[in-house]
């Protein structure tokens, strides 16, 4: 399966699956997906990533380079405080998790708000759900950057160009 992620802005729907542990290696093992059951509406991060590196505040500091003895520009971000840091990661939840369905929590039907997310993503199984979700999403996007760019070198378009009759 190929998707679009360049226009795709609205998400791809994953029917829930189970995961575990493998204790004596450490893999992860995923079950099939349970038909009819409860699903998440996932979008890859990628944006959200751009967006705050965009904005993310930096500081710049001259360092002595003790091998060319001259000074080198250094620039790093400003560390986030707690609240920020844990304002970044409810913020990724609630723009990678677009909707909810099926799932309850505490025997409460899920409504997808903002609390209803974070605090699914405390449990391990969901956590671990969404996690693989986006590695499909940016395994997808990679091929079909692939693709795209196999296209480009070749020369090879699905565009159909038609002579001017005039």
């Amino acid at each position: 399966m190929i998707i679009n992620l360049k226009t795709q802005k609205d998400g791809v729907w994953f029917p829930f699956f189970y995961s575990k542990i493998d204790p004596s290696n450490l893999e992860i093992t995923y079950g099939d997906p349970i038909e009819g059951g409860p699903r998440m509406k996932i979008r890859n991060p990628i944006a959200l990533f751009k967006e705050r590196t965009e904005k993310r505040k930096t500081e710049t500091q001259f360092v002595l380079n003790k091998k060319t003895r001259a000074m080198d520009k250094v620039v790093s971000e400003v560390e986030l405080t707690a609240k920020q840091k844990k304002e970044e990661n409810e913020d990724f939840v609630d723009f990678v998790i677009q909707e909810v369905e099926g799932f309850k929590l505490d025997g409460k039907i899920i409504k997808g708000t903002r609390e209803e997310k974070t605090g699914m993503m405390e449990l391990p199984v969901i956590s671990m759900f969404v996690a693989r979700c986006i590695e499909l999403l940016q395994e997808s996007g990679t091929e079909e950057e692939a693709v795209e760019t196999k296209n480009s070198l070749t020369g090879s378009s699905s565009r159909t160009i038609k002579p001017d009759p005039g």
